[in-house]
């Protein structure tokens, strides 16, 4: 955990020092402007920076007009006037705090730009409980080498298993843009047990994704991969693909020694749905990046094995997902996520739903929207229902200022999971037909940092599956937020 803390402290800093830089603008030492005079309208006239009003500046001439205006201390004839100068450096300012929120959106997703190099900080370090720290390398080039396609790479060695992962891809886009994107890849990599397969990236800005140092049971694959991603609108992303892998495992752990599986092969074909309504666009590099999320979304995944390629299993996967924030209640805002998945009786072990559990220790990382007292491959399931509720009272405590308050939240997550018996004899897997339950409280924002905030919780565990001992039901949380 101590590594955990290390690396999330790490990137906390690099952000620190980003966002408490202050964008410089051009600093005037007078507020008043003369009526006439010819070098004001070299501001509107000359290019440069744009204005408010979508024209441009030079800074050139604010310096020359600045230099005029100090030694003649002309007076506004009104407020209008008074204003003129000012424009131009709250328009630096946008520009230049719109370039720094590009940078951080683009660090949240691992990625530090090198000229026409996205390197990949995740693979220069990373950790996870089952692989240790990772160091390596890796990145993918961007726009300004070509619109047209991206090249990228990259490998890594984990100290704690001490496995070399590798893997390579290219992207093509006929059209310059990511509207539609042709994938090829070949990647020797891990993955973990029973893991989910959504349309999503891992950023630091979905705090879902920490849940991805906590992981403990992994096992290896090889897999090649052919895929077209597209959208038939702008709310709705679609990936089609096709893949080919070879699965295995090593006896690294006591969960890994408990649920040994020869080497599959595995032929599938898939379709990924992500639907966002309200998400918003804009084009940087040739590149359609998220400016604005969307309050609610909708994920879908259908996967089918096949026997062609050689593949040794013919089963259907299908998993859905949905996240909605609701105004259900005037003492603040709720947010809830509903989950579930259902797979073929005859699937691979490795595949089996494993409820989305986070606990590492009774100290972990709090990871929204998962099970914070349930351990991690705790539990198995060929089919599944999760749904996930957390109200947040700081709008109705802090109607107009609680942003930079303290967020007291309420979590309640319920889950049921049920497991075909053929898996029972061989492998000591159980299910949580009887219902799974945990509340928890958090109070985040204690801490506030420009973008970044720390918060603390405690989650309890009851119902059937609770712990006989009373301490073993408890977790406490402390998590690290990054908001844009």
């Amino acid at each position: 955990m101590n590594w955990i803390i290390l690396k999330n402290s790490l990137v906390a800093f690099v952000f620190i020092l980003l966002l408490n830089r202050p964008a410089q603008g051009i600093t005037t030492k007078f507020q008043n402007s003369a009526p006439d005079s010819s070098y004001c309208t070299e501001i509107q006239e000359n290019t440069g920076i744009p204005d408010f009003n979508g024209k441009s500046v030079q800074t050139d001439s604010i310096k020359r007009t600045a230099v005029i205006f100090r030694n003649y201390g002309y007076r506004p004839f009104n407020h209008l006037d008074s204003m003129l100068l000012f424009r131009p450096d709250s328009a630096i300012n946008a520009y230049r705090e719109k370039k720094q929120l590009k940078l951080i959106r683009l660090m949240a997703e691992g990625k530090i730009p090198i000229g026409f190099f996205n390197l990949d900080y995740n693979k220069l370090f990373g950790y996870n409980l089952f692989e240790g720290v990772k160091i390596g390398m890796g990145g993918e080039t961007n726009g300004k080498l070509s619109h047209h396609f991206s090249v990228g790479g990259a490998f890594s060695y984990g100290l704690k298993n001490r496995t070399i992962q590798q893997g390579e891809w290219i992207n093509f886009y006929p059209r310059g843009q990511s509207d539609l994107r042709f994938h090829l890849s070949y990647q020797d990599f891990n993955l973990e047990f029973g893991g989910s397969e959504f349309l999503e990236s891992n950023s630091l800005l979905n705090p879902e994704s920490y849940r991805n140092l906590l992981i403990a049971n992994m096992f290896a694959t090889r897999r090649y991969t052919a895929g077209m991603e597209f959208r038939l609108f702008n709310t709705l992303n679609s990936y089609l693909f096709g893949d080919l892998s070879e699965n295995s495992t090593t006896l690294d752990n006591p969960f890994l020694l408990a649920h040994p599986f020869n080497p599959v092969t595995l032929s599938r074909i898939g379709l990924k749905l992500r639907y966002s309504p309200g998400i918003k666009f804009e084009l940087e590099d040739g590149r359609l990046n998220e400016v604005t999320t969307s309050k609610s979304e909708i994920y879908l995944t259908v996967i089918q094995g096949l026997t062609m390629f050689r593949g040794e299993y013919r089963n259907t996967k299908i998993e859905v997902k949905g996240k909605f924030e609701l105004p259900l209640s005037v003492i603040g805002t709720t947010t809830i996520m509903a989950q579930a998945g259902v797979m073929s009786s005859k699937s691979p072990v490795f595949e089996l739903f494993n409820g989305n559990g986070s606990f590492a220790g009774t100290f972990s990382l709090a990871a929204p929207y998962s099970f914070g007292t349930m351990q991690l491959n705790e539990f198995a399931a060929t089919g599944y229902a999760a749904i996930h509720l957390r109200h947040n009272f700081s709008p109705w405590l802090f109607p107009e200022k609680f942003k930079t308050r303290p967020a007291f939240i309420f979590a309640q997550n319920i889950g049921f999971g049920k497991l075909n018996p053929q898996y029972t004899p061989r492998f000591t897997m159980n299910d949580y037909h009887k219902g799974f339950y945990e509340s928890g409280f958090e109070v985040n924002n204690l801490l506030r940092l420009g973008y970044l905030s720390f918060g603390a919780g405690i989650y309890y565990r009851y119902g059937p599956y609770q712990c006989s001992a009373m301490p073993q039901n408890f977790a406490y949380k402390f998590g690290a937020y990054l908001k844009l």
